[in-house]
């Protein structure tokens, strides 16, 4: 009887040195990932070829034309569902998101008292887009690469932009053009086509909504979709070095209407050389 018992233990502290390995393997992977972004280049002085309403958000933004800085990160508490219709659940994250080239990481978890209860990796670096969820930080539970998941993490960054008034200022690849009196839009050319999202500008110069067509999606049977996709922001507002909407959301618009699944708020802000 004693013999057998002990043998339990072990197996029981084998499978959680395991599972501890494997969660410190994945957060190996994520600080890989963020180091490539620091390496990436810093900001140029790019604010003569902008149109005037998307330059004078980002000055307002506290944004300085010629700065050298290559990356921003920043903290989020904030909610998030995994299909149409389904629950939120509540999440803090953090990430980095380069300025003078697009790309980002973005470490999501779900905390249960001291442990992870669940943590994604939603990133694109190097023009690669990449989505992994892990039960416990450690257990894989889902992941997607490819064409698709590269072009919709590279809507994913433009539509940050509000978020990353230095890259508005000083990122190469990205092209800008004014679409309306208040709306413009801007493009990043992908190995998988270019991705081009919308934004629109209050009365006092802020980014109040973003909207994109032709983001990869899928419909709650897993069958590619084609909906159109919509963010708002709000909520302005001193955040460390930079004025930013403090409260961001996304969503879909389907048949039945648009739906968010992802609700957020910033609660920290970083600028790095």
């Amino acid at each position: 009887m004693q013999t057998a018992f002990a043998i339990v233990v072990l197996c029981a502290l084998f499978l959680v040195a395991a599972v501890f390995a494997a969660a410190r393997m994945f957060r190996t992977r994520i600080l890989a990932l963020v180091a490539r972004l620091r390496d990436s280049p810093t900001t140029r002085n790019l604010e003569a070829s902008l149109p005037p309403l998307v330059a004078d958000y980002a000055r307002k933004a506290g944004a300085e034309p010629g700065a050298k800085l290559r990356v921003a990160s920043f903290n989020q508490e904030g909610e998030l569902r995994v299909k149409q219709g389904g629950p939120f659940a509540k999440f803090a994250a953090w990430q980095v998101s380069s300025l003078g080239r697009a790309g980002f990481v973005w470490d999501a978890r779900q905390d249960w008292g001291p442990f992870t209860r669940f943590r994604v990796l939603d990133s694109y670096v190097g023009t690669k887009g990449r989505l992994e969820a892990r039960i416990l930080g450690a257990i894989p539970a889902a992941r997607a690469e490819g064409d698709d998941i590269d072009l919709a993490e590279a809507y994913r960054y433009l539509a940050e932009l509000p978020w990353l008034p230095d890259a508005i200022l000083g990122n190469p690849e990205l092209a800008w053009r004014v679409t309306g009196a208040d709306t413009v839009e801007v493009r990043l050319k992908t190995q998988s086509g270019p991705a081009r999202v919308s934004f629109r500008f209050n009365a006092e110069g802020d980014i109040v909504a973003m909207a994109a067509k032709g983001r990869p999606a899928r419909d709650a049977s897993g069958t590619k979709a084609d909906y159109m996709w919509r963010g708002r922001f709000s909520d302005y507002r001193q955040i460390g070095p930079r004025r930013l909407p403090a409260v961001g959301e996304v969503g879909y618009v389907y048949p039945s209407g648009y739906e968010p699944y992802f609700r957020c708020r910033l609660t920290e802000y970083h600028l790095t050389e």
